[in-house]
Protein backbone atom coordinates (compact mmCIF):
# COMPACT_ATOMS: atom_id res chain seq x y z
CA UNK A 1 0.00 0.00 0.00
CA UNK A 2 2.40 2.51 1.23
CA UNK A 3 4.61 1.40 -2.20
CA UNK A 4 1.16 2.53 -4.18
CA UNK A 5 0.86 5.67 -2.25
CA UNK A 6 4.68 6.35 -3.08
CA UNK A 7 4.51 5.84 -7.03
CA UNK A 8 1.08 7.94 -7.16
CA UNK A 9 2.62 10.43 -5.40
CA UNK A 10 5.46 10.81 -8.02
CA UNK A 11 3.22 10.27 -10.60
CA UNK A 12 1.50 13.23 -9.57
CA UNK A 13 4.57 15.64 -8.93
CA UNK A 14 5.55 14.44 -12.46
CA UNK A 15 2.57 15.85 -13.77
CA UNK A 16 2.90 18.65 -11.65
CA UNK A 17 5.68 19.70 -13.26
CA UNK A 18 4.52 18.87 -16.84
CA UNK A 19 1.77 21.04 -16.23
CA UNK A 20 3.91 24.06 -15.15
CA UNK A 21 5.63 23.53 -18.41
CA UNK A 22 2.24 23.96 -20.11
CA UNK A 23 1.56 27.03 -18.48
CA UNK A 24 4.68 28.63 -19.81
CA UNK A 25 3.68 27.41 -22.70
CA UNK A 26 0.47 28.87 -23.03
CA UNK A 27 1.30 32.53 -21.85
CA UNK A 28 4.91 33.11 -23.88
CA UNK A 29 7.04 32.39 -20.86
CA UNK A 30 9.65 30.88 -23.13
CA UNK A 31 12.67 31.69 -25.10
CA UNK A 32 13.30 30.83 -28.24
CA UNK A 33 17.34 30.46 -29.09
CA UNK A 34 18.27 31.36 -32.74
CA UNK A 35 21.65 30.07 -33.64
CA UNK A 36 23.67 32.34 -36.04
CA UNK A 37 27.20 31.84 -37.47
CA UNK A 38 29.08 34.94 -36.24
CA UNK A 39 29.93 36.58 -39.70
CA UNK A 40 30.37 40.36 -39.97
CA UNK A 41 29.60 40.34 -43.74
CA UNK A 42 26.39 40.76 -45.57
CA UNK A 43 24.94 37.87 -45.88
CA UNK A 44 21.17 37.12 -46.54
CA UNK A 45 20.62 33.80 -44.52
CA UNK A 46 22.06 35.93 -41.53
CA UNK A 47 19.76 38.78 -42.52
CA UNK A 48 16.59 36.37 -42.75
CA UNK A 49 17.20 34.67 -39.15
CA UNK A 50 17.61 37.86 -37.66
CA UNK A 51 14.67 39.59 -39.30
CA UNK A 52 12.33 36.57 -38.56
CA UNK A 53 14.14 36.76 -35.15
CA UNK A 54 13.04 40.47 -34.64
CA UNK A 55 9.79 40.02 -35.99
CA UNK A 56 9.06 36.97 -33.32
CA UNK A 57 10.28 39.60 -30.46
CA UNK A 58 7.78 42.62 -31.47
CA UNK A 59 5.27 39.95 -31.52
CA UNK A 60 5.59 39.50 -27.65
CA UNK A 61 8.31 36.28 -27.93
CA UNK A 62 11.39 36.18 -26.12
CA UNK A 63 13.97 35.70 -29.08
CA UNK A 64 18.07 35.29 -28.35
CA UNK A 65 20.23 35.26 -31.18
CA UNK A 66 22.97 32.87 -29.98
CA UNK A 67 26.86 32.54 -31.61
CA UNK A 68 30.16 30.74 -31.11
CA UNK A 69 32.97 33.64 -31.86
CA UNK A 70 34.94 32.64 -34.66
CA UNK A 71 38.62 32.49 -33.82
CA UNK A 72 41.08 35.47 -35.43
CA UNK A 73 43.72 33.63 -36.70
CA UNK A 74 45.81 36.77 -37.60
CA UNK A 75 45.68 38.01 -34.36
CA UNK A 76 46.04 34.96 -32.54
CA UNK A 77 49.25 34.19 -34.18
CA UNK A 78 50.70 37.89 -33.55
CA UNK A 79 49.39 37.99 -29.55
CA UNK A 80 51.06 34.10 -29.17
CA UNK A 81 54.49 35.10 -30.85
CA UNK A 82 54.45 38.43 -28.63
CA UNK A 83 53.64 36.10 -25.11
CA UNK A 84 55.68 33.20 -26.37
CA UNK A 85 52.49 31.06 -25.74
CA UNK A 86 49.00 30.10 -27.27
CA UNK A 87 47.00 32.66 -26.88
CA UNK A 88 43.49 32.52 -28.83
CA UNK A 89 41.77 35.89 -30.36
CA UNK A 90 38.38 36.27 -31.24
CA UNK A 91 36.62 38.14 -33.73
CA UNK A 92 33.95 40.81 -32.36
CA UNK A 93 30.60 39.37 -33.88
CA UNK A 94 28.75 42.90 -34.34
CA UNK A 95 26.53 43.15 -37.74
CA UNK A 96 25.84 46.60 -37.92
CA UNK A 97 24.56 45.69 -41.61
CA UNK A 98 21.18 44.56 -40.46
CA UNK A 99 20.40 48.33 -39.04
CA UNK A 100 17.24 48.18 -37.97
CA UNK A 101 16.79 44.25 -37.66
CA UNK A 102 19.58 44.58 -35.27
CA UNK A 103 18.38 46.93 -32.76
CA UNK A 104 16.81 45.65 -28.99
CA UNK A 105 17.96 42.35 -29.68
CA UNK A 106 19.78 40.36 -27.53
CA UNK A 107 23.16 38.62 -28.67
CA UNK A 108 24.65 35.79 -25.94
CA UNK A 109 28.18 34.24 -26.97
CA UNK A 110 27.46 30.71 -26.24
CA UNK A 111 31.14 29.05 -24.83
CA UNK A 112 32.44 28.57 -21.14
CA UNK A 113 34.83 31.27 -19.64
CA UNK A 114 35.85 35.19 -21.14
CA UNK A 115 37.54 35.26 -24.35
CA UNK A 116 39.22 38.33 -25.91
CA UNK A 117 38.84 40.04 -28.93
CA UNK A 118 41.37 41.69 -31.00
CA UNK A 119 40.62 45.32 -29.65
CA UNK A 120 41.24 44.57 -26.37
CA UNK A 121 38.19 44.13 -25.13
CA UNK A 122 36.77 40.62 -23.31
CA UNK A 123 33.30 39.00 -23.14
CA UNK A 124 32.09 36.27 -20.60
CA UNK A 125 30.45 33.45 -22.61
CA UNK A 126 26.74 32.73 -21.71
CA UNK A 127 25.97 29.34 -19.82
CA UNK A 128 22.90 28.45 -21.66
CA UNK A 129 20.29 26.93 -19.98
CA UNK A 130 17.38 25.40 -22.05
CA UNK A 131 14.34 24.74 -20.55
CA UNK A 132 11.44 22.33 -21.79
CA UNK A 133 9.28 24.83 -22.45
CA UNK A 134 12.27 26.71 -24.62
CA UNK A 135 12.81 26.46 -28.60
CA UNK A 136 16.32 26.08 -30.44
CA UNK A 137 16.07 27.49 -34.13
CA UNK A 138 19.32 26.28 -35.95
CA UNK A 139 20.30 26.64 -39.89
CA UNK A 140 20.76 24.04 -41.96
CA UNK A 141 23.99 23.60 -42.33
CA UNK A 142 24.98 23.25 -38.95
CA UNK A 143 24.61 19.21 -37.99
CA UNK A 144 27.71 19.85 -35.35
CA UNK A 145 25.46 22.37 -33.14
CA UNK A 146 22.37 19.57 -34.07
CA UNK A 147 24.37 17.12 -32.50
CA UNK A 148 25.42 19.63 -29.49
CA UNK A 149 21.27 20.31 -28.84
CA UNK A 150 20.06 17.14 -29.23
CA UNK A 151 20.77 16.18 -25.36
CA UNK A 152 18.25 19.52 -24.50
CA UNK A 153 14.67 18.18 -23.62
CA UNK A 154 13.48 21.10 -25.72
CA UNK A 155 11.57 21.44 -29.34
CA UNK A 156 14.39 21.97 -31.78
CA UNK A 157 13.75 23.32 -35.15
CA UNK A 158 15.78 23.37 -39.00
CA UNK A 159 15.12 26.84 -40.30
CA UNK A 160 16.02 25.99 -44.02
CA UNK A 161 16.96 28.60 -46.14
CA UNK A 162 19.62 26.35 -48.64
CA UNK A 163 18.71 23.12 -50.01
CA UNK A 164 22.55 23.02 -51.14
CA UNK A 165 23.57 22.67 -47.83
CA UNK A 166 21.37 20.42 -46.28
CA UNK A 167 23.34 16.90 -47.77
CA UNK A 168 26.68 18.47 -48.21
CA UNK A 169 26.79 19.53 -44.44
CA UNK A 170 26.34 15.75 -43.13
CA UNK A 171 27.82 12.40 -43.22
CA UNK A 172 26.55 9.73 -45.88
CA UNK A 173 23.22 8.63 -44.02
CA UNK A 174 22.76 11.43 -41.83
CA UNK A 175 19.42 12.85 -41.46
CA UNK A 176 17.52 15.46 -38.87
CA UNK A 177 15.88 12.78 -37.42
CA UNK A 178 19.24 11.33 -35.92
CA UNK A 179 19.33 14.78 -33.52
CA UNK A 180 15.82 14.30 -32.49
CA UNK A 181 14.46 17.27 -34.92
CA UNK A 182 11.93 17.02 -37.15
CA UNK A 183 10.63 20.28 -37.25
CA UNK A 184 11.39 22.63 -39.77
CA UNK A 185 10.53 25.99 -41.39
CA UNK A 186 11.07 26.08 -45.08
CA UNK A 187 11.58 29.62 -47.29
CA UNK A 188 10.26 28.17 -50.56
CA UNK A 189 8.27 25.04 -52.43
CA UNK A 190 11.35 23.96 -53.80
CA UNK A 191 13.35 23.33 -50.68
CA UNK A 192 10.33 22.15 -49.23
CA UNK A 193 9.73 19.24 -52.27
CA UNK A 194 13.75 18.27 -51.77
CA UNK A 195 13.38 17.94 -48.50
CA UNK A 196 10.17 15.63 -48.91
CA UNK A 197 12.04 13.39 -51.15
CA UNK A 198 15.17 13.37 -49.41
CA UNK A 199 14.27 13.58 -45.62
CA UNK A 200 10.95 11.63 -45.40
CA UNK A 201 8.65 12.23 -42.45
CA UNK A 202 9.53 15.65 -41.46
CA UNK A 203 7.00 18.20 -39.73
CA UNK A 204 8.02 21.05 -42.82
CA UNK A 205 6.04 24.14 -42.48
CA UNK A 206 6.66 27.56 -45.05
CA UNK A 207 6.37 30.76 -45.19
CA UNK A 208 6.74 33.41 -48.05
CA UNK A 209 9.46 36.00 -47.38
CA UNK A 210 9.04 39.89 -48.26
CA UNK A 211 10.54 42.70 -49.81
CA UNK A 212 11.03 45.71 -47.76
CA UNK A 213 9.35 48.52 -50.19
CA UNK A 214 10.36 51.19 -48.30
CA UNK A 215 14.08 50.76 -48.75
CA UNK A 216 13.58 48.99 -52.49
CA UNK A 217 11.80 51.43 -54.63
CA UNK A 218 12.26 52.73 -58.06
CA UNK A 219 15.07 55.78 -58.58
CA UNK A 220 13.93 58.92 -58.80
CA UNK A 221 15.91 59.43 -61.96
CA UNK A 222 13.47 59.96 -64.96
CA UNK A 223 15.85 57.13 -67.17
CA UNK A 224 18.10 54.77 -65.55
CA UNK A 225 22.07 54.36 -65.59
CA UNK A 226 22.88 51.48 -68.67
CA UNK A 227 24.78 49.51 -66.15
CA UNK A 228 24.66 45.96 -64.51
CA UNK A 229 24.48 45.15 -60.71
CA UNK A 230 25.87 41.91 -59.99
CA UNK A 231 26.28 39.67 -57.06
CA UNK A 232 28.91 36.98 -57.73
CA UNK A 233 28.92 35.02 -54.11
CA UNK A 234 31.11 33.76 -51.94
CA UNK A 235 32.60 30.46 -52.88
CA UNK A 236 36.14 31.48 -55.35
CA UNK A 237 33.78 28.83 -58.10
CA UNK A 238 30.69 30.98 -58.11
CA UNK A 239 32.94 34.00 -58.56
CA UNK A 240 35.26 32.48 -61.13
CA UNK A 241 31.22 31.61 -63.10
CA UNK A 242 30.35 34.99 -62.74
CA UNK A 243 33.24 36.84 -64.10
CA UNK A 244 33.15 33.69 -67.11
CA UNK A 245 29.58 34.95 -67.74
CA UNK A 246 30.45 39.20 -68.12
CA UNK A 247 33.40 37.82 -70.13
CA UNK A 248 31.35 35.84 -72.57
CA UNK A 249 28.80 38.65 -72.84
CA UNK A 250 31.49 40.81 -74.57
CA UNK A 251 32.73 38.53 -76.55
CA UNK A 252 29.22 37.71 -78.14
CA UNK A 253 28.50 41.54 -77.98
CA UNK A 254 31.92 43.65 -78.20
CA UNK A 255 29.57 46.87 -79.60
CA UNK A 256 28.34 46.54 -75.72
CA UNK A 257 32.08 47.25 -74.21
CA UNK A 258 30.65 50.48 -73.02
CA UNK A 259 28.30 48.73 -70.83
CA UNK A 260 29.37 48.86 -67.06
CA UNK A 261 29.26 46.11 -64.97
CA UNK A 262 29.01 47.18 -60.70
CA UNK A 263 29.50 44.58 -58.29
CA UNK A 264 27.62 44.93 -54.81
CA UNK A 265 29.59 43.93 -51.69
CA UNK A 266 30.25 45.25 -48.09
CA UNK A 267 26.84 47.55 -48.26
CA UNK A 268 24.61 48.47 -46.14
CA UNK A 269 20.40 47.65 -47.12
CA UNK A 270 19.85 51.13 -47.98
CA UNK A 271 23.56 50.98 -50.07
CA UNK A 272 22.68 47.77 -51.59
CA UNK A 273 19.18 49.39 -52.51
CA UNK A 274 20.17 52.43 -53.98
CA UNK A 275 22.35 50.87 -56.28
CA UNK A 276 20.51 48.45 -57.79
CA UNK A 277 17.53 51.25 -58.33
CA UNK A 278 19.87 53.40 -60.11
CA UNK A 279 21.23 50.33 -62.70
CA UNK A 280 18.77 49.37 -65.21
CA UNK A 281 19.75 45.35 -65.21
CA UNK A 282 20.66 43.08 -62.57
CA UNK A 283 22.83 40.22 -63.59
CA UNK A 284 21.48 37.26 -61.02
CA UNK A 285 23.77 34.07 -60.67
CA UNK A 286 23.31 32.11 -57.73
CA UNK A 287 23.03 28.44 -58.48
CA UNK A 288 22.45 27.29 -55.25
CA UNK A 289 19.78 29.51 -53.56
CA UNK A 290 17.16 28.47 -51.81
CA UNK A 291 14.91 31.08 -52.80
CA UNK A 292 17.06 34.12 -54.45
CA UNK A 293 15.67 37.73 -52.93
CA UNK A 294 17.60 39.54 -55.33
CA UNK A 295 15.67 39.13 -58.38
CA UNK A 296 12.26 40.62 -56.70
CA UNK A 297 14.07 43.40 -54.51
CA UNK A 298 15.30 44.14 -58.29
CA UNK A 299 11.78 44.01 -59.64
CA UNK A 300 10.99 46.43 -56.76
CA UNK A 301 13.36 48.70 -58.01
CA UNK A 302 11.84 48.67 -61.17
CA UNK A 303 15.39 47.01 -62.51
CA UNK A 304 15.24 44.38 -65.21
CA UNK A 305 16.37 41.14 -63.88
CA UNK A 306 18.86 38.71 -66.29
CA UNK A 307 19.37 35.23 -64.38
CA UNK A 308 19.58 31.83 -63.62
CA UNK A 309 17.15 29.87 -62.06
CA UNK A 310 17.83 27.82 -58.99
CA UNK A 311 15.30 25.81 -57.49
CA UNK A 312 14.68 27.71 -54.87
CA UNK A 313 13.57 30.62 -57.16
CA UNK A 314 11.51 28.26 -59.62
CA UNK A 315 8.31 29.47 -57.70
CA UNK A 316 8.23 33.05 -58.91
CA UNK A 317 10.68 32.88 -62.00
CA UNK A 318 9.05 33.07 -64.78
CA UNK A 319 9.31 34.61 -68.42
CA UNK A 320 7.21 37.29 -68.06
CA UNK A 321 9.28 39.09 -64.90
CA UNK A 322 13.06 38.05 -66.46
CA UNK A 323 15.64 37.32 -68.64
CA UNK A 324 15.76 33.44 -67.65
CA UNK A 325 18.38 30.94 -68.65
CA UNK A 326 18.69 27.48 -67.61
CA UNK A 327 20.62 27.04 -64.33
CA UNK A 328 24.35 27.39 -64.62
CA UNK A 329 23.91 27.72 -68.57
CA UNK A 330 27.34 30.75 -69.03
CA UNK A 331 26.68 30.60 -73.09
CA UNK A 332 22.71 31.51 -72.67
CA UNK A 333 22.90 33.60 -69.94
CA UNK A 334 25.43 35.92 -71.91
CA UNK A 335 22.88 36.04 -75.10
CA UNK A 336 19.78 36.53 -72.79
CA UNK A 337 22.41 39.57 -71.62
CA UNK A 338 22.78 41.01 -74.97
CA UNK A 339 18.86 40.50 -75.85
CA UNK A 340 17.99 42.32 -73.00
CA UNK A 341 19.77 45.23 -73.11
CA UNK A 342 18.93 45.65 -76.86
CA UNK A 343 15.26 45.60 -75.99
CA UNK A 344 16.09 47.99 -73.06
CA UNK A 345 17.79 50.60 -76.19
CA UNK A 346 14.78 50.36 -78.66
CA UNK A 347 12.45 51.61 -75.28
CA UNK A 348 11.00 47.93 -76.03
CA UNK A 349 11.27 47.53 -71.07
CA UNK A 350 9.75 50.89 -70.84
CA UNK A 351 6.09 49.30 -71.33
CA UNK A 352 3.64 49.83 -68.59
CA UNK A 353 2.67 46.04 -68.69
CA UNK A 354 6.68 45.09 -67.90
CA UNK A 355 6.31 46.81 -64.50
CA UNK A 356 2.89 44.98 -63.93
CA UNK A 357 4.25 41.91 -64.41
CA UNK A 358 6.71 43.07 -61.41
CA UNK A 359 4.25 43.71 -59.16
CA UNK A 360 2.02 40.83 -60.12
CA UNK A 361 4.74 38.72 -58.95
CA UNK A 362 6.11 40.92 -56.00
CA UNK A 363 2.17 40.37 -54.17
CA UNK A 364 2.73 37.21 -52.87
CA UNK A 365 5.95 38.83 -51.05
CA UNK A 366 4.41 41.47 -48.68
CA UNK A 367 5.43 42.34 -45.07
CA UNK A 368 1.83 41.50 -44.25
CA UNK A 369 2.42 37.90 -45.44
CA UNK A 370 5.47 36.95 -44.07
CA UNK A 371 4.26 38.18 -40.65
CA UNK A 372 1.04 36.06 -40.84
CA UNK A 373 3.18 33.25 -42.10
CA UNK A 374 5.67 33.01 -39.33
CA UNK A 375 3.30 34.03 -36.32
CA UNK A 376 0.88 31.22 -37.63
CA UNK A 377 3.93 28.82 -37.69
CA UNK A 378 4.97 29.57 -34.54
CA UNK A 379 1.31 29.24 -32.98
CA UNK A 380 1.42 25.88 -34.07
CA UNK A 381 4.10 24.87 -32.71
CA UNK A 382 2.99 26.34 -29.37
CA UNK A 383 -0.15 23.87 -29.57
CA UNK A 384 2.09 20.88 -31.47
CA UNK A 385 4.71 21.76 -27.75
CA UNK A 386 1.67 21.44 -25.63
CA UNK A 387 0.50 18.17 -27.20
CA UNK A 388 3.58 16.57 -27.12
CA UNK A 389 3.86 17.54 -23.27
CA UNK A 390 -0.02 16.20 -22.61
CA UNK A 391 1.30 12.87 -23.89
CA UNK A 392 4.26 12.86 -21.26
CA UNK A 393 1.42 12.88 -17.90
CA UNK A 394 1.80 9.53 -16.56
CA UNK A 395 -1.84 8.17 -15.62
Amino acid sequence: MEQSNAITTESQKHNEIIETVIGKVKNNQFTIYYYCPAMNVPSGGIGVLFKQAKLLKDNGYNTVIIYEARQDTKASYVESQKKGKRIDIFEKFNPTWLGSDLEGMTLKCMGEGTIKYADGSTEKCAELTINPEDMVVIPEGFPNVMEKFAQFPCKKIILAQSWYYILNSMSVNQNWQQFGIRDVISVSDGITEYLNAIMPGLNIKQYSQSIDRTIFQPTAYTKKFPKIVFMPGRSQDAILKTFNVIKTFYCFYPQYRWIRFDELKGLTKEEFAERISESAFALYTDEIAGFGTMPLEAMACGTHVIGWTPLGGKEYMNPNNGFWAHNGEIFQLAELMGIAIERYLAGQLDAPGVIDEYEKTLSRYTPENEKEGILNIYNEYKHERIAELEQLKQQ
